[in-house]
């Protein structure tokens, strides 16, 4: 605020000009006070305030001649004023009087003025600095509380981040444990995903060896035809994949904001528009399972705190991995003979009630095959035991190679192998045990630094079912006795031969 030079007294509109910057400060001062500290403090300033405006319209009238204004304020303020405006009365009536001829008079109080005038300047600008010190203090109070307010803003946006965060996880592992079905596990894995971060397109692949197949894959559909293809038939060599060899070593999330700028990703090579990438490994007890991969067109979408979500989803998917593979491998065990890797015989039994079942109700034919291999008790008494077990092994791969993925396969018992053949002739099923007869006997088995052989012979029974009123269980015990009575008669007629029981069980041989 400006001020008259030491020695000089202001001019009334030097005052006026002072006041009308007096009453901007307060009501500036008025606003902040609102803001920051309520009522009491509105109050101080709005008494200024009227204090100020009292002293504007004492100068204005004075300007224009009124000395009888009435001054209202109260105060030490108000008192310099009327101090002020009696010796400007007194100066009137003095000056009226020489005008009437009284040359008596004589002016004694104008240093009275001066000093009334300065006292009330003085008194302005005391006033002036004080409101200025405290409309400072407010500015800085109100800066404070602006940042205490934007920080608690950030906090409560931060846990309200987190508790939708720690909800979508609950909500995920939900999802994830009600199922112990490992197909389904990776279905609802790469669903919600989705619901923590995401994304434009994205895959699981998992891990075999050090090689990372894609097992699931989605919306690749908008890139076109091709590249969702490619994508699903993709395999890929981790240690030649920058990206998954990082976090196969790492174990850790990997965020690529621009692909452009990541060594080795050529997008246009491959025809997936993709910009933003982020990816994790899913691994337990420090084995990599699979791999989370998200994509963004968008670029420099992804950031470290995609990241961070990333990892605490794959520690439960990882979880939920586990236990249903471990769910899935219990299920193995319970249905398959250990030593052969052949479904067991409670298994078959379950199955070939099923099948004949599904024959009854689409008239399809049926088949059973069963199989003995010849003399091989003298293996097991020649060559050991283990020796025997190897040439288990051996056959069976053998009838699993040869067969289809419906037929059922399983060790019946000792070194006996039953076959169920859905939709497949008594015919059809005599020619697959006639191939099978042939490579078995041609297959040499290495034992003991020694090349061995041995041959098979099998029973054949089989036709459409014509009494579908017969319990599954029984039908199927009928049809295992009618191939074993087959077999019995291709080791009478000299082993190494093929037995088909007819309907009228009149048997056939080929040999």
């Amino acid at each position: 605020m400006e001020k008259s030079s030491p020695g000089t007294h202001p001019s009334l509109q030097q005052a006026l000009q002072l006041l009308d910057q007096f009453r901007a400060l307060i009501t500036d001062a008025q606003e902040v006070a609102l803001q920051t500290s309520g009522d009491s403090q509105w109050a101080i300033y709005e008494e200024a305030l009227r204090a100020l405006l009292e002293i504007r319209r004492l100068a204005i009238a004075l300007g224009k001649g009124e000395l009888s204004y009435e001054i209202k304020a109260k105060g030490t303020l108000a008192g310099a004023l009327k101090s002020l405006q009696a010796n400007l009365r007194h100066l009137s009536w003095q000056t009226q009087r020489v005008s009437q001829g009284d040359f008596t008079q004589r002016v004694e109080f104008m240093g009275e003025f001066a000093t009334a005038f300065n006292e009330m300047v003085s008194q302005l600008d005391a006033m002036a600095r004080e409101l200025q010190t405290q409309q400072d203090e407010l500015v800085r109070r109100n800066d404070i509380l602006i940042l205490e307010v934007a920080e608690r803003e950030r906090a409560e946006a931060a846990e309200r981040e987190q508790r939708q965060l720690a909800e979508a996880l609950q909500a995920a592992a939900m999802a994830l444990n009600a199922t112990l079905d490992y197909e389904q596990v990776l279905d609802i894995m790469l669903d919600r995903i989705g619901d923590l971060i995401a994304y434009d397109s994205a895959v699981i692949m998992e891990v075999e060896g050090m090689q990372a197949r894609v097992r699931r894959a989605k919306n690749y559909h908008r890139y076109g035809e091709e590249v969702e293809k490619r994508v699903l038939a993709s395999c890929f060599d981790i240690p030649k994949t920058p990206n998954l060899f990082t976090m196969f070593t790492t174990l850790k999330p990997l965020v690529i904001s621009d692909v452009d700028h990541y060594p080795g990703w050529d997008r246009h090579k491959t025809g997936n528009p993709v910009r933003s990438w982020i990816g994790s490994p899913i691994y337990a007890h420090g084995q990599v399972l699979a791999f989370f991969s998200l994509d963004k067109l968008e670029p420099n979408y992804y950031q470290e705190k995609h990241a961070h979500k990333l990892e605490m989803f794959a520690n439960h998917a990882a979880l939920a991995m586990v236990n249903a593979r471990l769910f899935q491998e219990i299920q193995r065990l319970a249905i398959t003979d250990t030593l052969t890797g052949l479904y067991n015989r409670r298994y078959f039994f379950e199955r070939a009630c099923h099948e004949f079942t599904r024959s009854c109700r689409y008239h399809h034919p049926i088949t059973l095959v069963m199989l003995d291999l010849d003399h091989f008790k003298s293996v097991n008494d020649t060559y050991g035991h283990p020796a025997g077990d190897l040439v288990l092994q051996t056959i069976s791969r053998l009838v699993l190679q040869t067969v289809r993925k419906i037929d059922l396969v399983a060790r019946f018992g000792g070194e006996e192998i039953i076959l169920l053949l859905p939709e497949t002739t008594p015919q059809a099923g005599e020619r697959l045990a006639e191939r099978l007869r042939q490579k078995i006997a041609a297959t040499r088995i290495p034992v003991n630094n020694h090349s061995i052989s041995i041959t098979a012979s099998f029973g054949v029974c089989g036709g459409n079912p014509t009494d579908c009123n017969l319990e599954p269980q029984r039908a199927i015990e009928t049809l295992i006795e009618l191939a074993d009575q087959a077999l019995y008669q291709a080791k009478q007629g000299g082993r190494n031969q093929v037995c088909l029981m007819l309907p009228n069980f009149a048997p056939t041989t080929s040999q």
